[in-house]
């Protein structure tokens, strides 16, 4: 249906009731329209001619035509609705949704649901191209390696890009990726091989330089990788770190989504555009990025394994868009017999005491008497939602743990000022404002009473903020690397841990750091690591509160392989393939 006159009919729609015949004149549907009478004539024939009125001219003076229109506003409404799907209008699509009437837009959900998933479409010579297209509710994202802040971030950010290594978690080992070998005799000075032949999606080779000024740039921007002393580029494929000291899991660090190197003269040349449409050498590139939907196409030059999805489109779409059963993973069971595939989140959410800031929490006392308060177990039973109660960043460690119940001492009294809380803000929506009004509950009946305030997380542990607050709620993700994102965490200042201890329980997480660092034994660095975290607890510096978890649904006998939530809770597409079944045929 071609409907080249649409508002016009719409315009119809709100005069003519549907399927009421009735007589009218060219002058009246003349004003109607607010168009010439010759025009109307044009205009009815070809609203006619597209089968959605029926116009009937009669011969004799004084005869008046008449006009049927056969459909209601919401029907046309609808018909356009899913006309702009079909052509990626989708912001468009939606606007028009919400003005349908309730029947119409369920008439829209359902219908979409067919629109999404998993698609074959044959581009010349028959090729046949897999498309993924699926729901996602709009996010900001933010593409560039650099400046990424979100799961959502990072997730793409894997998918655009390549890093030196890939650490897979699993096996517990790295991988080649961009780095075909790499090599040291000290743990001071590391060289890496690059494979030949790698372009960045605009087509220019990647070589040593790159990865010389991608490192450079962290280090000036972020003082990432502080431990790197100089970089020497050996040839056009070989580069060397000089580190400060030994660290033998410095290779494993280039493995961090952050480390994804980047044509930086392309960065320079326009930050905030890279940002939201970078150029990588990644198995995807990026081909749009609007207001509609982000697509991502396979990289035909690929330097190593391509992936089965040929491209990928993530549709900016409504909440009640999310879950139809026509995506092959889904984030909720349309019914009972879709299968859970689930992950829980490494890291957790937890409370920072404040223990450099003058005033009660500086007390050890009042800390003992707040986590005690806070015991696991009662947490369990009173403020959890279906999530896991941490006794560690590491869930396997907390569900190794058995909660018990501490007796709380009944002779505590508080006599000092209201304690201030900081609730971190990762985006909008998105805080842990539900556990810092549990912990505020728990001080009312301790007698302490408290402030809560939200506070985004890039500034929760600012200098004017350390001064500020007694307490801080918030939460951290580990990334595939869990040893080294905890290693990171324990030191940065842009989390609440470090900058809340004193400097005696610093120079002993240093400590104990560095022998991580030096150490080969990846089981004599967990024994090392698991000691910070019980020191940080046995002095009341921090209380764990729950792991998350994510989950995503596929039917039981699904053809899909490769759907495995990473660390950002997200499914990789690179791993994603379809098995050959007659009763999946596409």
């Amino acid at each position: 249906m071609h409907m080249k006159y649409v508002e016009y009919l719409l315009e119809l729609t709100d005069h003519f009731q549907e399927d009421d015949e009735t007589e009218t004149s060219i002058s009246a549907l003349a004003s109607i329209l607010n168009c010439s009478e010759r025009h109307v004539k044009t205009i009815m024939q070809s609203l006619q001619n597209d089968g959605v009125i029926e116009w009937q001219t009669q011969r004799g003076r004084g005869k008046k035509p008449r006009l049927t229109v056969k459909m209601s506003r919401n029907t046309v409404l609808l018909i356009q609705a899913k006309k702009r799907v079909g052509v990626q209008q989708y912001r468009e699509a939606f606007k028009l949704m919400e003005s349908l009437g309730r029947v119409e837009q369920e008439e829209f959900r359902k219908w979409f649901s067919n629109h999404v998933g998993l698609t074959q479409k044959r581009e010349k010579d028959a090729y046949e191209v897999d498309v993924l297209r699926y729901p996602f509710y709009e996010t900001s994202l933010i593409m560039d390696p650099l400046w990424t802040t979100s799961r959502h971030d990072a997730h793409m950010v894997q998918q655009v890009f390549d890093r030196l290594v890939e650490y897979d978690a699993v096996s517990n080992r790295l991988n080649p990726s961009l780095a075909r070998h790499w090599e040291s005799k000290d743990g001071k000075c590391w060289t890496f091989y690059l494979n030949k032949g790698i372009t960045f999606h605009h087509g220019r080779e990647l070589t040593s330089t790159d990865v010389q000024l991608t490192f450079s740039r962290l280090m000036d921007e972020k003082d990432l990788f502080r431990t790197i002393d100089k970089i020497i580029i050996c040839n056009r494929t070989v580069i060397q770190f000089m580190l400060k000291e030994v660290d033998y899991l410095f290779p494993r660090s280039l493995a961090s989504t952050k480390a994804s190197i980047v044509p930086v003269e392309i960065v320079t040349a326009n930050p905030e555009k890279f940002k939201v449409f970078p150029i990588g050498s990644g198995p995807y590139k990026l081909t749009v990025h609007d207001e509609n939907l982000i697509r991502l196409e396979v990289n035909q030059s690929y330097f190593s394994e391509r992936p089965w999805l040929d491209q990928i489109d993530i549709i900016k779409t409504p909440t009640q868009y999310k879950a139809e059963a026509g995506h092959p993973f889904l984030l909720a069971a349309p019914d009972a017999t879709w299968r859970q595939v689930k992950r829980v989140e490494d890291g957790a959410s937890y409370i920072s005491f404040n223990c450099i800031k003058n005033g009660p929490i500086r007390q050890q006392t009042i800390r003992r008497a707040i986590c005690e308060r806070l015991q696991p177990a009662a947490i369990r039973n009173e403020a959890l939602d279906k999530e896991i109660v941490a006794t560690s960043f590491i869930w396997k460690r907390s569900e190794q743990c058995k909660l018990k119940i501490i007796v709380r001492s009944n002779d505590f009294t508080y006599k000092g000022p209201a304690l201030r809380i900081a609730a971190q803000q990762i985006r909008p929506g998105a805080n842990h404002l539900r556990a810092a009004k549990y912990l505020q509950g728990q001080l009312h009946t301790m007698g302490i009473e408290s402030t809560i305030d939200l506070v985004e997380a890039s500034h929760l542990s600012s200098s004017e903020n350390l001064a500020k607050y007694d307490l801080f709620v918030c939460g951290i993700l580990l990334g595939e690397d869990r040893l080294l994102s905890l290693l990171a965490t324990l030191q940065s200042s842009l989390y609440t841990i470090y900058p809340t201890v004193d400097d005696r329980t610093k120079k002993i997480i240093d400590k104990k750091v560095r022998e991580i660092r030096l150490s080969q034994e990846e089981s004599i660095r967990w024994t090392k690591y698991f000691e910070i975290e019980e020191m940080l607890k046995s002095i009341h510096a921090i209380f764990f509160l729950n792991h998350r978890f994510h989950a995503v649904y596929e039917p039981e006998d699904s053809p899909y392989e490769g759907i495995q939530l990473d660390s950002n809770g997200r499914v990789d597409y690179r791993k994603v393939w379809r098995r050959w079944d007659n009763k999946y045929r596409i």
